[in-house]
């Protein structure tokens, strides 16, 4: 008669053990294979963002009226006043409150946008103060014709025109542009005019900030932004420079 054969328990423990053992290490190399692809997706959607800020910023501030920018706020908040539109005007007459142009090409109603009030003109600003409401070196816009080849500025005619443009051209302008970075909340914002702030990026550390390049000839146009994006531990630096590239 043949004999039964079973597992002896010790053999059915060590099985059990190896199998356990087989176990905690394939759910240990998930684990991890799955924390490494959720990390992995992190750190592309915050190096997407800020590449996404980059751009944004750059793109922006490149097309700003001359002289415009201003650091304030610890160095954390820029404002810089965008270019509406912009050309080239001929003789500007004494004692008259006209203006004689050749706008730029634009595919927008700049004409019906204009005479719709808001606007100021500019020749050759060197500061920031030379766009504000009030300013000599600035006008508020009243009107253009219907053909749009002259402004009326409100302007005091028994007083000179300011500075020339060495390139008699002119920029059109409206509401300033704030970026700032909100340490508190680790948000960068952008801000139009006295409209609502607008988150562009977060998870942003202390050290964020902006700055103009001393150094340079053209020092009142080169702008310098340090990003410190904080992700868990990770920490991605970006600098970057911006120069603007209207000239008078």
């Amino acid at each position: 008669m043949p004999r039964q054969h079973g597992f002896t328990l010790i053999e059915i423990i060590v099985t059990l053990t190896i199998l356990a053992i087989v176990s905690i290490g394939i759910s240990g190399f998930l684990e991890s294979g799955a924390q490494g692809y959720v990390e992995a997706k992190s750190r592309e959607a915050l190096q997407s963002q800020a590449r996404f800020v980059v751009e944004r910023l750059g793109r922006e501030i490149r097309h700003a009226v001359p002289g415009s920018l201003l650091i304030s706020d610890n160095d954390r908040c820029v404002r810089y006043t965008p270019i509406q539109y912009t050309g080239f005007y001929s003789e500007r007459v004494p004692d008259v409150a006209t203006l004689s142009i050749t706008m730029s090409k634009t595919g927008t109603n700049w004409i019906g946008a204009i005479n719709k009030g808001g606007y100021r003109i500019a020749f050759l600003p060197m500061v920031p103060r030379d766009l504000n409401d009030g300013s000599t070196q600035s006008y508020a816009i009243t009107s253009v014709n219907a053909t749009g080849n002259e402004l009326t500025l409100a302007r005091d005619t028994s007083k000179e025109w300011p500075a020339e443009s060495p390139s008699q051209r002119f920029y059109i302008y409206k509401d300033a542009v704030n970026f700032c970075f909100d340490i508190t909340s680790g948000a960068l914002t952008r801000q139009e005019g006295s409209g609502d702030a607008v988150v562009l990026a977060e998870g942003l550390q202390t050290g964020s900030d902006f700055s103009l390049d001393t150094e340079s000839l053209s020092r009142s146009n080169m702008l310098r932004i340090h990003y410190r994006f904080a992700q868990g531990n990770e920490v991605s630096v970006y600098n970057q420079h911006i120069q603007v590239m209207n000239a008078p």
